[in-house]
């Protein structure tokens, strides 16, 4: 609580400084990335999916870039409503952040519901599959395979994302209504993005972990009957394992709201 609230205050003392220190966008990165090294934010959801999923890098790039991206529009949004618009005279902050986080739990169950249902079709589809092809035709079929799996897992990387970065940073937050309050939002507004974009790096860098241990486990299968067990269930795994956190999420957050 002490580092989040000199984190907030380095970063407000900023913005209300004169001229654009560079040294603050270093700061906010940095304070985004702390952020996100905190416990909460996504970061085994992520590697959960993109383990369950057979995630690519791109995926792991797409996952971060939409949590920076939502962060960002939330504490925009968030702001501006509670700046110009005396959101605070309708609901408290805390209650505004139970709303989200309740928002941000059934994001995550049907990212969970996604990925079970996704492992089902793909099951099915290669239980149906038929190899009787020439070598032509299968490279075609497996170049074609690789877009098809790539477009599937974009809604699940999108609600996986919107999720994680739903509920905004009160450091983000007050950042921006400082700036919005003395005429400084433009610069305001770049330190909350430069804030969501050292999220994004540090949620990218556990995928870029949680895809090697997969490809990892991948090539040992080839060798050990346990391993090839394990790639066959991780997928299941995580598809539950998303599911049930999210209720969790969901319950804690409607508990919060009920009392």
């Amino acid at each position: 609580m002490i580092a989040l609230a000199a984190v907030s205050d380095r970063l407000q003392a900023f913005v209300e400084s004169p001229g654009v220190p560079p040294l603050a966008f270093a700061f906010a990165f940095a304070a985004g990335a702390f952020h996100a090294v905190t416990p909460g934010h996504g970061k085994s959801l992520a590697a959960a999916y993109l383990v369950g999923s057979r995630g690519r890098i791109r995926d792991a790039a797409w996952l971060g870039g939409s949590v920076a991206v939502m962060h960002t529009l939330s504490v925009l949004v968030i702001g501006l409503l509670w700046t110009f618009l005396s959101l605070a005279d309708v609901i408290r902050m805390d209650e505004l952040t139970r709303w989200l986080q309740l928002a941000a739990g059934l994001l995550v169950v049907a990212t969970g519901l996604w990925l079970a249902r996704r492992h089902v079709r793909a099951h099915r589809h290669a239980h149906d599959h038929h190899h009787d092809h020439d070598h032509h035709h299968d490279h075609d079929h497996h170049h074609h395979d690789h877009h098809h799996h790539d477009r599937e897992r974009r809604p699940g990387l999108m609600l996986l994302g919107a999720s994680g970065g739903l509920t905004p940073s009160p450091a983000a937050f007050l950042v921006l209504v400082t700036g919005l309050f003395i005429g400084r939002a433009g610069f305001a507004l770049l330190l909350v993005l430069t804030f969501g974009i050292g999220m994004a790096v540090v949620l990218f860098g556990v995928g870029l972990l949680a895809i090697g241990g997969g490809a990892a486990v991948a090539r040992g299968a080839r060798r050990h009957a346990a391993l090839r067990l394990a790639t066959r269930v991780a997928p299941v795994l995580a598809a539950v394992g998303i599911t049930v956190f999210g209720a969790g999420m969901t319950t804690v957050a409607a508990i919060h709201l009920t009392t």
